[in-house]
C-alpha cells in the first residue's frame, strides 16, 4: 500500500495539529482585535520613536515603518518573534518525535518489521512532519486574509507580502525541524533531538538579537538563520532570497545526513 507510512503519522498527529491550528487562529484572532487601539495612534509612535535603537529592533521596529501601520503592526506583534518561535516550537516537537521518538518508545522496530525500507519510512515521516508544519502555518495566513480587512490590517500589504512573510518563517522552522529530525535519526533518541535543534535555534536568535543591538559583525550574524529571516520587514521591503535559499539548503543537507545515518546504525 502506497504511503501507508505517511498516512498512519498523520493520522497519529491530527489532533495535535488541529490544536495547533486553533491556536494560530485564537493568536489572528487576538492581534486583529488589538489593531484598532493602536491603528494611527501617533502617541504608541512617538513612545517608541523615543526608545533606544536598540530596543526598538528588539520589537521588531524597522526605521521608516511605524508600529501602528499594518506592516510595522503585523511584523512587531506576528512576525518578528511570535509566528516563527511558533512554527519553530511544533516543528522541533514533531521532527524529534517522528523517528527519535518512536524509536525511543519502541514503535519503530514493530513498523521496520514490516516490508518497508528504512529510506521509505525517513522519507514518508519527514514528508507527513513537513504537511503538519504547513497545515499550521497556512491556518495562519489563511485567518489574516479573512480576519484582516475586517479591522484594516491588510492595508497596503499585498497577498504575495503576506504569502512571503510567512513562508519564509516556514523555511525558518523547516530548518530547525529538519535538524531535530536528523538527530533523531542518528541517536534514535528524541531528547538529544529536541536539546540541539533548541539550543541551535535559541543560540542564532541571540546572534541575531546581539547583531541588531550592537551593529554585529556581518560575517558572523551572516550565520544565523534568524538574520537571513529578520534581515528586513519582508511585508514591506520583499522576500530576502537568503530567506528562503539558505534554509531550503541546510535542510537538503541535514535530511540528507540524517538519512544516511539511519541507514547504517542498529536501532536502540
Amino acid at each position: 500500500m502506497t504511503a501507508v507510512v505517511f498516512a498512519r503519522f498523520l493520522r497519529d498527529t491530527r489532533r495535535s495539529m488541529a490544536w495547533w491550528a486553533l491556536g494560530m487562529v485564537a493568536l489572528v484572532l487576538f492581534t486583529v482585535a488589538f489593531y484598532p487601539s493602536v491603528k494611527g495612534n501617533e502617541a504608541f509612535d512617538k513612545v517608541f520613536e523615543d526608545l533606544p535603537q536598540a530596543v526598538r529592533a528588539l520589537v521588531g521596529a524597522q526605521e521608516g515603518v511605524p508600529l501602528t501601520s499594518p506592516p510595522g503592526y503585523l511584523h512587531g506583534r506576528l512576525f518578528s518573534v511570535m509566528v516563527p518561535v511558533l512554527l519553530v516550537t511544533l516543528g522541533i516537537g514533531l521532527g524529534a518525535r517522528a523517528i527519535g521518538g518512536s524509536e525511543g518508545d519502541g514503535t519503530l522496530e514493530l513498523l521496520l518489521a514490516q516490508p518497508v525500507t528504512r529510506s521509505r519510512v525517513v522519507a514518508e515521516r519527514y514528508g507527513a512532519v513537513v504537511v503538519v508544519l504547513a497545515a499550521v502555518s497556512a491556518t495562519l495566513t489563511a485567518s489574516l486574509l479573512a480576519l484582516g480587512p475586517l479591522v484594516g490590517l491588510l492595508d497596503g500589504i499585498g497577498i504575495g507580502g503576506l504569502f512571503a512573510a510567512n513562508g519564509a518563517a516556514f523555511c525558518l522552522a523547516l530548518l530547525h525541524t529538519t535538524l531535530a529530525f536528523a538527530v533523531g535519526c542518528a541517536t534514535g533518541r528524541s531528547g538529544p533531538a529536541v536539546a540541539t535543534a533548541t539550543s541551535v535555534a535559541a543560540g542564532g536568535y541571540l546572534v541575531q538579537g546581539l547583531a541588531a543591538v550592537s551593529g554585529g559583525v556581518p560575517a558572523i550574524e551572516g550565520l544565523s538563520p534568524w538574520h537571513w529571516y529578520l534581515d528586513r520587514n519582508i511585508l514591506v521591503d520583499g522576500l530576502p532570497p537568503a530567506a528562503v535559499i539558505g534554509p531550503v539548503l541546510v535542510t537538503g543537507l541535514l535530511l540528507a545526513a540524517g538519512c544516511w545515518l539511519f541507514n547504517r546504525r542498529d536501532l536502540r
